[in-house]
């Protein structure tokens, strides 16, 4: 587990758990039952589900058909539900906002849609990074 002691962490989870019901992929939705029924996170969860569950169903709601994912590196992720594991969340030069993508081969990537991530979308990603 990622910043189990973190807020944002705990936030990202009681999204995840409001929105499980949702998730149309399988393995997904098998990974996150498991994340769920980890000791610490339950206790965690249960702790601050009476007080974050009404932002997380506000935040649900106007999230355009979007689905929050962690990544493993620990930030909150809004994206498409035809997101998976193993893709990555790129940064296109010239580009308002963070995507998901797949690796197709060693040179090509699939754009699987745009992405909200926490953390990285006012340019923290790319502050001393030259073009």
């Amino acid at each position: 587990l990622v910043r189990v002691g973190d807020n944002r962490f705990l936030d990202a989870v009681v999204l995840l758990s409001n929105g499980v019901k949702h998730i149309q992929g399988k393995h997904i939705k098998l990974g996150l039952k498991q994340l769920l029924k980890n000791k610490v996170v339950k206790g965690k969860l249960e702790s601050r589900t009476r007080i974050s569950s009404r932002l997380g169903s506000e935040i649900i709601g106007k999230s355009l058909g979007r689905l929050p994912f962690i990544t493993r590196k620990g930030h909150l992720v809004l994206g498409p539900e035809y997101a998976g594991s193993g893709d990555f969340i790129g940064i296109i030069k010239g580009a308002q906002v963070p995507f998901i993508l797949r690796r197709q081969s060693d040179e090509q990537y699939q754009l699987i849609g745009e992405a909200y991530v926490d953390g990285i979308m006012d340019g923290e990603a790319t502050e001393n990074t030259k073009w």
